[in-house]
């Protein structure tokens, strides 16, 4: 699958997954053929995803960072003390 993600046109992508489908569809260990129908199912978005320059992963971080101060906080006495602990762990400019 990691020969798939560096795929960097859009063919490219689609014959790397083909194969990757094609190899593991009958495979005897059954995990990974029904790994490889559930790739055939999601085929399109997936080749989308590997060309695409757009990663969510810094929003996911800090939604990672604000549960975690949710949740070592106990609960706050009013919202503005959270937000006020928020801009401080995070670094907020305002």
């Amino acid at each position: 699958m990691r020969f798939v993600l560096k795929s960097t046109t859009s063919g490219q992508a689609s014959r790397r997954l083909k194969e990757w489908i094609d190899r593991f569809m009958f495979h005897p260990c059954g995990p990974l053929a029904k790994i490889a129908k559930a790739v055939i199912v999601r085929q399109r978005e997936m080749e989308n995803t590997i060309l695409s320059p757009f990663s969510n992963g810094k929003i996911e971080g800090t939604n990672n960072k604000i549960k975690l101060i949710k949740r070592r906080a106990f609960g706050y006495r009013n919202l503005n003390n959270f937000f006020t602990r928020l801009k401080l762990e995070l670094g907020s400019s305002k």
